[in-house]
């Protein structure tokens, strides 16, 4: 994960400062055009579907200290729909502001010591991101992006079973108080319907098509001590 972070940043400074270099060069040119600095004022729309691999981050702990727990914390049957609208910026500068909307879909499933435990959350997630769009030529285009993500989290549910027996149906987003088998009972604090973060990427569009990674994490936290850290691997149209 530290060398997807690493590669995302590198790709957004190199590919955004060579692609600012191409602009000051192509503005003293006798043609002042250049494919560098073509620029879409009508913007463009896109529709997307993600893989949306998820991790319940938690403050002081890693993998190796949460032992068994660590599966339960990995999100990895995750996916995303949504769609979002690229706003030209600039007459000049190929740089647009990216709003839109997604539903997305985290599950995770692990079996601790014989207890069968699911997570599921649906979400409404809305990213607002600046993109620099670099042609390449008139068919491809590379365009790094950064922005923040604003996510309200409308349903989730934690279910455990042992050798068949549902032992445990709670709602994540709700004061809940469970039960156990021996009669002791444990009260659980809702988790947080909202939450904000930040992403880092970069896209590639050839023609209408287009395909995308992310990685970002939450500024708040989900629970206590817990965020929630997200790659994206996103396909997409383009019209």
């Amino acid at each position: 994960m530290k060398t997807l972070k690493a590669l995302l940043v590198l790709a957004f400074v190199g590919l955004a400062g060579t692609a600012s270099a191409q602009f000051a060069n192509s503005g003293s040119s006798a043609s002042g055009s250049s494919i560098w600095t073509t620029v879409n004022t009508d913007g463009y729309n896109r529709v997307y579907v993600s893989y949306l691999p998820s991790t319940l981050k938690v403050d002081g702990l890693d993998g190796d200290d949460l032992g068994d727990l660590d599966d339960i914390r990995k999100l990895k049957g995750s996916f995303e729909i949504g769609y979002l609208r690229g706003i030209g910026l600039t007459q000049k500068v190929p740089l647009y502001l990216e709003v839109g909307g997604a539903l997305q879909y985290r599950h995770s499933k692990a079996d601790i010591e014989g207890l069968d435990f699911k997570v599921n959350m649906f979400s409404l997630n809305i990213p607002v991101s600046l993109a620099y769009r670099i042609n390449i030529n008139d068919d491809f285009a590379i365009a790094p992006n950064f922005g923040f993500d604003f996510r309200i989290n409308m349903t989730g549910k934690l279910k455990a079973e042992y050798d068949g027996k549902e032992l445990i149906d709670m709602n994540l987003f709700k004061d809940e108080t469970i039960e156990d088998e021996y009669g002791d009972s444990y009260k659980t604090e809702a988790w947080k319907r909202f939450q904000a973060g930040w992403h880092i990427g970069v896209g590639f569009d050839y023609k209408a098509l287009h395909f995308g990674v992310n990685y970002g994490t939450d500024f708040n936290e989900i629970t206590e001590d817990c965020k929630i850290a997200t790659t994206s691997v996103r396909f997409g149209y383009n019209f």
